[in-house]
């Protein structure tokens, strides 16, 4: 269940926030090819390139952890049944994902890989899985089968069948993003802006453009899911919504961006686990502004598959702490959390 790649725009690469040079206060940009994904990274209160560079070492360990396609790979070897011993890394990725499987009824399931693993949603692969495979895949799918121990000595164990195979496409950036924040705090930056993909991780506030002024939040366009991405016509046309933060992530999950038609259909990447084939329902689109990343980038999927009644639910039970959703529908219909709507300026 991989995330969508470039739903919210930031003008470093499409033209929101502003850029380095018209700001008096220092600051270093990187990018990089990530996770099947193009990453930016800029950072501000700093002339020191060097930190980009750690930034993008940090991702190169992070593809060793968790790229399902790299055999040198952690995650792979433990779906081949090379290892059960993890690094704490994956191992946090695997349990908080896990909580939240239950909560979905099985439409969201980790275990999903020997399925999705038979789909390609890339333009030069567009490949319809037949039913009768997909369902001989579905019995080896089940989250409950999972199962995880901290040892007395303090390593991290995951057992499952041999011929299961956990997807973390809609968790590992996000934690990620985090773990890039915590390593710029580290650093003692205080204000960042870290895209992977689409997950889009604004560590503090934005820097002021004037000394004396204060520092603002920074501005997100969320893209509209139907707008065709060119940028022609107004901005309304183009993102849904611009929505202001500080110190909190924004991670979209939609069926426009990674998806193709066939014989009449179309199908996008976001799987119900209960079927192994594309969600059937009425949504474009989910967005979710949240404090952590590796939260946002979760939730994005899971309340894409569960919808807004129990998107709500979920919120008001703090399974998995506070955050906001904006739900839009095919047919232009908008719902969102009362306290998604005090991050859009209007």
């Amino acid at each position: 269940m991989k995330k969508v790649y470039l739903l919210l725009l930031l003008i470093l690469s499409a033209g929101i926030i502003t850029g380095c040079k018209s700001r008096p206060d220092a600051c270093v940009t990187g990018t990089g090819f990530y996770f099947d994904t193009f990453c930016t990274f800029t950072v501000y209160g700093t002339e020191n390139q060097s930190i980009i560079e750690d930034m993008k070492s940090e991702c190169s360990r992070f593809e060793k952890i968790f790229s399902a396609t790299d055999t040198s790979s952690e995650l792979y070897r433990l779906n081949h049944g090379e290892i059960n011993e993890v690094s704490k890394e994956l191992y946090e990725c695997i349990e908080k994902a896990l909580t939240l499987c239950e909560y979905t009824e099985g439409h969201y399931d980790i275990s999903i890989r020997p399925v999705s693993r038979m789909w390609s949603f890339t333009q030069y692969d567009q490949r319809v899985p037949d039913r009768e495979s997909v369902a001989k895949a579905l019995e080896k799918v089940d989250y409950s089968d999972v199962l995880l121990e901290k040892t007395d000595d303090g390593k991290y164990r995951v057992d499952m069948a041999d011929d299961m195979a956990l997807d973390l496409g809609s968790v590992a950036k996000g934690y990620i993003a985090d773990s890039l924040a915590g390593l710029l705090e580290q650093k003692g930056i205080s204000s960042a802006i870290i895209s992977l993909g689409g997950n889009i991780k604004c560590l503090g506030a934005k820097p002021a453009a004037k000394e004396n002024e204060a520092a603002t939040p920074f501005k997100v366009a969320v893209k509209s899911p139907f707008s065709d991405g060119s940028g022609n016509g107004d901005e309304t046309s183009v993102y849904a919504d611009i929505v202001y933060i500080t110190d909190m992530s924004v991670v979209t999950s939609g069926i426009y961006e990674r998806g193709f038609e066939k014989d009449g259909i179309f199908y996008h990447h976001l799987l119900d686990a209960k079927t192994g084939y594309p969600m059937e329902n009425d949504l474009a689109s989910v967005t979710i502004i949240a404090d952590s990343s590796f939260n946002a980038d979760l939730l994005s999927t899971v309340c894409f598959l569960i919808d807004y009644e129990k998107t709500v639910g979920l919120k008001n039970d703090g399974i998995i702490g506070d955050f906001e959703a904006e739900f839009i529908y095919k047919d232009g219909t908008v719902k969102r959390t009362e306290g998604f709507e005090e991050h859009i300026h209007k």
